[in-house]
C-alpha cells in the first residue's frame, strides 16, 4: 500500500470516528480531542490529517452523502420504471431514514450547517441532488403525463419530506410502521388524481 492509500485509509478511519462521536453526542459537544480519542490518535495526529474542524466535517459530509447516493443509485440499476420508484422509496426509507445512526449524523450535520455556511453548502447540494433523483423517478413513473418541471419537483420534495419526517419521528417515537404501507402512500402521490 502506497503513502497516498495509507493517508486516505487513515482519513476514512478518522471520519468514522467522527460518525461514532456524532451518533452519541450533539455536534457542539464533540471536540477534536473526542474524535482523536475515538480514532486512537493524539489531537496533533488528527490535525495532521484534518488541520481544522471544518475540514473534518466537510470530509464527513462528502463521505456520508456520497455513500448514501452511491448506494441508492446502485440499487436502481437495471430496474424498470415502476420497480425503480418502489425500490428507490423503500431504499430511502430503510437504508437511510429509519437508521437511527444516520438520522443522528444527519441532524448534527444540518445543525452544524446552520451555524457555518461552508458546511451548509455541500448539504444543500446533496439535498438538491436527492430531490432531482426523486423528480426523475416521478417523471419516469408518470410517463406520458404532461407535468411541469415545478410539479415534478414538488412531488419529489413531498417524497423527501415524507421520508425525512418518517425517519425523524420513528427515531423519536417509534410506532414500528410498516415501510411498505408508507411506500404505497408515497407512490400514490405519483399517480394523477
Amino acid at each position: 500500500m502506497g503513502v497516498k492509500e495509507k493517508v486516505e485509509k487513515k482519513r476514512k478511519h478518522i471520519v468514522e470516528a467522527l460518525k461514532n462521536c456524532l451518533e452519541k453526542n450533539v455536534y457542539s459537544q464533540v471536540s477534536l480531542e473526542d474524535v482523536a480519542r475515538e480514532a486512537g490518535l493524539s489531537k496533533g495526529g488528527l490535525r495532521h490529517y484534518f488541520p481544522t474542524r471544518e475540514e473534518l466535517y466537510l470530509a464527513l459530509i462528502e463521505d456520508f452523502f456520497n455513500q448514501i447516493q452511491e448506494d441508492h443509485l446502485s440499487v436502481l440499476q437495471g430496474l424498470g420504471t415502476r420497480d425503480r420508484a418502489l425500490i428507490s422509496t423503500l431504499f430511502g426509507l430503510e437504508r437511510f431514514m429509519l437508521d437511527k445512526k444516520n438520522i443522528r449524523i444527519f441532524i448534527n450535520l444540518v445543525l452544524n450547517g446552520f451555524e457555518d455556511e461552508v458546511i451548509m453548502t455541500p448539504i444543500r447540494k446533496f439535498i438538491r441532488n436527492h430531490l432531482n433523483l426523486y423528480r426523475d423517478i416521478v417523471r419516469d413513473y408518470r410517463k406520458n403525463e404532461s407535468d411541469s418541471e415545478k410539479e415534478l419537483l414538488v412531488m419529489g420534495r413531498m417524497t423527501q419530506i415524507i421520508l425525512l419526517c418518517a425517519g425523524l419521528l420513528e427515531s423519536i417515537d417509534p410506532i414500528e410502521m410498516d415501510p411498505l404501507d408508507l411506500i404505497q402512500q408515497i407512490l400514490g402521490n405519483f399517480r394523477k388524481k
